[in-house]
């Protein structure tokens, strides 16, 4: 006696079935990714984004200034925490949205050895129009170091 349920998908009908399943599979992953591929990450994808640097400078002679805290509107991937050494640098990206102000803070401890002998914490700012106005202000410092300040870089010093 022969197997009815093997016939049963031998037949022309099944085969069609799973033809037009696969070809579905296929379409409908196509038209998915053709439809998402091309989205931008956020809401605000019709505004103009970019970023405009700002430079932290260590011109201490012994003080390394360790992050103590990061807040505000980095560009992605968000700044980790990190050491600046005496007489180097680091940078940061701030976003930059046409007619918005994007607004970043940092704040560094100020070491000796182990020991945290001050702070310094740094105010970024940035007003996007056709001109783009970019600033620094220093909300607070303390400890054994000055600064200098310009629209896109900080300078700590020996005080």
């Amino acid at each position: 006696m022969p197997n009815t349920q093997s016939n049963s998908f031998k037949s022309p009908g099944w085969r069609m079935i799973l033809v037009l399943f696969i070809l579905l599979v296929i379409a409908t992953t196509f038209v998915y990714s053709s439809a998402t591929g091309n989205n931008l990450r956020d809401n605000d994808s019709i505004t103009t984004q970019d970023s405009i640097r700002f430079s932290i400078y260590n011109e201490t002679v012994n003080f390394p200034l360790a992050t103590a805290s990061l807040e505000g509107e980095f560009e992605p991937p968000f700044p980790a925490s990190h050491i600046i050494l005496p007489y180097r640098s680091y940078n940061f990206e701030v976003l930059r949205k046409y007619g918005a102000t994007n607004r970043a803070y940092v704040t560094y401890n100020v070491l000796s050895g182990t020991e945290v002998v001050g702070n310094i914490r740094i105010f970024m700012s940035v007003y996007a129009t056709s001109v783009v106005k970019a600033s620094t202000e220093i909300l607070y410092i303390n400890g054994p170091i000055s600064y200098q300040n310009g629209s896109r870089y900080v300078t700590v010093r020996n005080a």
